[in-house]
């Protein structure tokens, strides 16, 4: 995902009717901290109230990757997505300007 005029790079981005949930890469910080750099956030998608995940593992076992976060977790393949259970899409594209903006404005 091309997100050249913010500060950050989109690595993956899950969505469903009410949220996304996204890996982004700090483009503006150099550090050998990787919890500086990457963030995963949970994105209320009719607030638009962002919350940073509490990263605390990943994975990946027979073609599925897991996330574990103090929130819960996170698994996908090629085929499916879950997040606590609960079914979500992978977005293949770009996210929206007001999304990345959003994602910026919560950065800062």
């Amino acid at each position: 995902m091309v997100t050249n005029q913010f500060p950050f790079k989109v690595l993956f981005c899950f969505e469903d009717e009410f949220k996304l949930i996204t890996e982004i890469k700090r483009t503006d910080i150099q550090s050998e901290d990787k919890s500086l750099v990457y963030k995963w956030l949970h994105i209320d998608k009719s607030s638009g109230q962002i919350w940073q995940l509490t990263f605390q593992s990943m994975d990946q076992l027979e073609g599925k990757q897991i996330r574990d976060f103090a929130e819960g977790n996170l698994t996908w393949n090629a085929s499916s997505v879950n997040f606590n259970d609960e079914a979500m899409t992978r977005i293949e594209t770009e996210l929206t300007t007001d999304w990345l903006k959003l994602i910026a404005d919560f950065l800062a």
